[in-house]
């Protein structure tokens, strides 16, 4: 898992099956499952920015921005 995201970093939505509203939107990651075992992949809770909810995104939906939020931004 050498491409876990951070925690609070600023991702950018690519993909969103349910919500294509969501695609193209920013947004910070807020939490991280921790899966079963090495052969599945984290998922990603992120607060999207103008939204009320946190969505649940896979790694190849999400695309890192390259910056760094605070938690402070969010709690």
């Amino acid at each position: 898992m050498a491409d876990t995201l951070p925690f609070y970093g600023e991702v950018r939505v690519l993909h969103a099956s349910d919500r294509p509203d969501l695609e193209g939107k920013l947004g910070g990651i807020l939490g991280i499952t921790e899966p079963p075992d090495e052969t599945t992949p984290p998922a990603y809770a992120v607060m999207v920015d103008g939204e009320e909810e946190v969505y649940t995104f896979l790694r190849e939906e999400i695309e890192p921005t390259g910056r760094m939020r605070k938690q402070e931004d969010y709690y």
